[in-house]
């Protein structure tokens, strides 16, 4: 387990740094050979410094690099993890043989929850629609909940200098995505389906899904928002208040009414954990960052609706500006059938149960329920959905009940471990800890309460998440160390 903060940019990182570059550049017009030459570059950074290449990760893991085989797509990402991989899996048998890299990977906090969903997708290829579908989407989630994880894990363990370098990248990543997100916006570059106030429309950057957009958006704001109120001194608060903005424009440009009630989710239980934590003193600042800089976007949204950059005339259906998204995200809950998307997700959900119904063992196989039900549309269906728009009715059309109580426990061991960190230490954490666990726990809150519409378990939008669940643990594994 490293134990101490590296130098993160020795000198000889830069030469490495520039073959991938340049191997970045060649992929543009040679894309197997500037693949080539990326791996030799990335190679190196890894070998000299593994947080930089896992800071590459973050970075690139939200736009579409890669390559389409066998009808999948396959990122850069996917390389750069499998390298990673390699080389914590080389440093923790160096450390202790098979038991060391089994604990180094299976990370304590999350294990048992994860054993069983892996398991579940292994014996759902018994089953499964489509082998290869599952398959992939098995090397997905070592990649995400097994790699990713540990070596956030591995390489934060009592190293705040990693965590917050980790935390910059993040930040200037999503800030990016947004940004291109908002130029789509203001010049109403996408479908006629995601026109929005006349017009503009619901930002996607590169996600090709507004929903994802704002999930991308909702994660981060919750964790920036702990860190700018109650991080550590060294961490460049301008420069994060700056992202926490444009987060919460993202947030608000998707048109993602999960995003909305993710963040104000988030928002409100964090601020419960503030008041029984540190006292109703610190609520005020929290507050001002939490919901005015939201509140402000709102105003700003609407604003830029008045604003016409597309020089187009749209048709009276997509007229909805920002107030009327507000309103129409109370009234579906109360009248359903007359909301095109709340009656397009119960038709959907129907299905899942209906896949949960006939398959409650197995599932249909992991990443399989888009094939279910593009094989038995409900009537009214307009579009074959790409998953089942809820994290436990995917799991559990995937990969039968088993898959739902999966979920349901997976997910409690991330609020557990946050609530044990808290109940047990919250006046004694520093005030750099106490802020990675709070912003956590509002990532983790983002997340779940986001994926009761959808489901986010895809690349780059599950960065942040996978960021917070590494550092939780490697903060977990810091004081079970101090207490031994």
């Amino acid at each position: 387990m490293e134990n101490s903060n590296p130098v993160l940019f020795p000198v000889k990182i830069w030469w490495y740094l520039a073959i991938v570059a340049v191997g970045g550049i060649v992929a543009l017009v040679q894309p197997l050979v500037g693949l080539l030459v990326f791996t030799v570059g990335f190679i190196g950074v890894v070998a000299v410094s593994a947080p930089v290449g896992i800071a590459l990760y973050i970075l690139l893991a939200p736009f579409p690099l890669g390559i389409i085989f066998h009808h999948h797509k396959f990122y850069v990402s996917d390389l750069m993890a499998i390298l990673l991989a390699i080389w914590l899996l080389v440093r923790s048998w160096r450390g202790g043989g098979l038991r060391s890299a089994w604990n180094t990977f299976m990370v304590k906090e999350y294990r048992n929850p994860l054993i069983l969903v892996l398991a579940l997708s292994v014996l759902s290829l018994a089953v499964t629609l489509s082998r290869i579908g599952t398959t992939v989407k098995i090397l997905e989630y070592i990649e995400f909940f097994v790699v990713m994880v540990a070596l956030v894990r591995y390489t934060t363990f009592k190293a705040p200098q990693v965590r917050n370098f980790y935390v910059k990248v993040l930040a200037f990543t999503v800030s990016l995505v947004t940004l291109d997100g908002l130029y789509q916006f203001m010049f109403q570059l996408g479908p006629a389906v995601n026109i929005v106030d006349v017009h503009h429309v619901r930002a996607v950057a590169f996600f090709g899904q507004p929903n994802v957009f704002g999930a991308f958006n909702d994660m981060t704001f919750p964790l920036l928002l702990a860190l700018i109120v109650f991080g550590a001194p060294e961490l460049p608060k301008r420069w994060l208040t700056a992202a926490l903005v444009i987060e919460a424009l993202g947030v608000v440009i998707s048109y993602s009414r999960g995003s909305w009630v993710a963040d104000a989710a988030a928002v409100f239980f964090m601020g419960l954990v503030v008041w029984g934590t540190k006292g109703k003193a610190f609520l005020g600042k929290f507050a001002l960052y939490g919901i005015a800089i939201p509140v402000a976007m709102f105003l700003v949204t609407m604003g830029l609706g008045k604003i016409d950059l597309s020089h187009t005339a749209v048709a009276s259906a997509y007229h909805k500006n920002t107030l009327e998204r507000i309103r129409t995200s109370v009234t579906a809950i109360f009248h359903p059938a007359t909301h095109f998307d709340t009656n397009q997700r119960l038709l959907i959900w129907k299905s899942a149960f209906e896949a949960i119904k006939t398959h409650p063992l197995l599932g249909v196989g992991l990443g399989n329920f888009h094939l279910f039900i593009a094989a038995h549309p409900p009537k009214g269906l307009a579009a074959v959905p790409p998953m089942a728009h809820n994290f436990y009715l995917e799991w559990g059309a995937d990969l039968g009940i088993g898959g739902i109580i999966a979920g349901l426990w997976y997910q409690w061991t991330w609020i557990k471990t946050v609530w044990n960190l808290m109940r047990q230490r919250a006046q004694a954490l520093s005030g750099e800890t106490y802020a990675w666990v709070l912003g956590g726990f509002g990532t983790f809150v983002a997340f779940i309460v986001h994926n009761w519409v959808d489901f986010m378990i895809d690349h780059g939008v599950i960065v942040p998440l996978l960021l917070v669940l590494g550092i939780v643990a490697a903060i977990a594994t810091e004081i079970r160390a101090e207490r031994a």
